[in-house]
């Protein structure tokens, strides 16, 4: 850092944070306890600003000596998969809270990482040796992951007019961590999300001290109509394909078994047959028929339909509670982990 000559102001840092996707409000949400403002009018006092900023947003500032701040553009070591309309400059601010929120969280994860198959199939096995359950489901997948050493994440606040993120493979010390962002409670939805970014981790997709980001998913979208194509290269459809077998075994195209149901209440009882039949996730097939039919408004009438699950971002915040040893963190960072997660003490 810089020593300044002319003293930076809260006021000057704010409103410099602000234009850069960073609104006063929502800084205010990650600042300690004891955090003063007139701090910042000192060395000592920016130095310390630069810091949280740096652990809790992932953003890195430096302090000319004018008075300003300079504020890095970029996410170090990022990679994003976004919309055709989307710039990756738009997904930055949530590449750095993903990392930051990862190497936080890292420090005090109970299970030690092992590594698991880059097999999608014996991962499904795997999958269904461990659980009660007769298919893949969202809960199944999820207590894998953990019971591995592989946390799962949830991104929950980020600026109000900033991009959303459906999900992110994060990489820290040759430690995988996973962060979903789909802020949506269908376990369906959150299970492809979860299986995909899976892929990337086990498929080697992410290098040392990096982050993937996905920005949108099309088999989990509500609704395509008017929404730019998702670029996909080679590791999208590597960690495509990944998915489908995961979820869904050696069954190529277990959709044309269901036919051309004319309404939500036919396509559902299509659907519990060859769920059944091949132990697929019934919710994840009616979604699969959406995307290749594009028929989304009888895919989600027929979900809800569906008996009814346990809620998907209860689950997240249940195992993350149950694996991380928020004790042997420091209250700051405790209480840091849960707000970026949405999660209560």
């Amino acid at each position: 850092m810089n020593k300044t000559t002319t003293p930076i102001t809260a006021e000057t840092a704010f409103q410099q944070l602000s234009r850069a996707g960073y609104p006063r409000n929502y800084i205010k949400r990650f600042l300690p306890d004891w955090w003063d403002n007139s701090l910042i009018r000192t060395s000592a006092g920016a130095l310390q600003f630069a810091l949280i900023l740096r652990q809790r947003l992932g953003l890195q500032v430096d302090f000319r000596p004018d008075g300003t701040i300079a504020i890095a553009s970029g996410a170090p070591a990022a990679r994003f998969k976004h919309r055709i309309d989307t710039e990756e400059s738009e997904l930055t601010l949530a590449a750095n809270l993903g990392l930051a929120l990862a190497k936080t969280a890292l420090h005090a994860v109970k299970p030690s990482y092992r590594t698991l198959s880059s097999d999608p199939l014996v991962v499904r096995e795997n999958c269904l040796n461990n659980s009660t359950e007769t298919l893949v489901s969202f809960e199944s997948l999820l207590e894998l992951c953990w019971n591995h050493g592989i946390p799962v994440l949830f991104l929950n606040y980020l600026p109000k007019g900033s991009k959303k993120v459906t999900g992110m493979a994060v990489s820290i010390n040759d430690r995988p961590a996973i962060i979903l962002g789909f802020n949506h409670r269908q376990s369906a939805r959150q299970l492809f999300v979860l299986a995909h970014e899976l892929g990337h981790v086990l498929l080697g997709h992410i290098g040392p001290d990096s982050v993937l980001l996905d920005e949108e998913l099309v088999e989990v979208q509500g609704n395509l109509e008017g929404s730019p194509e998702v670029l996909k290269d080679q590791q999208e459809l590597e960690a495509d394909s990944f998915a489908l077998r995961l979820i869904r075994g050696l069954i190529d195209d277990p959709i044309e078994e269901i036919g051309s149901p004319k309404s939500s209440a036919a396509l559902l009882a299509r659907t519990i047959p060859v769920a059944k039949r091949h132990r697929i996730d019934p919710g994840h097939l009616i979604l699969s028929y959406a995307k290749q039919h594009d028929e989304w408004v009888l895919a989600n009438q027929a979900l809800n339909f569906l008996p009814r699950e346990a809620d998907p971002l209860e689950l997240m915040e249940a195992r993350f509670k149950r694996n991380v040893e928020l004790d042997s963190m420091t209250s700051e960072h405790a209480n840091y982990v849960l707000l970026t997660q949405g999660y209560g003490k």
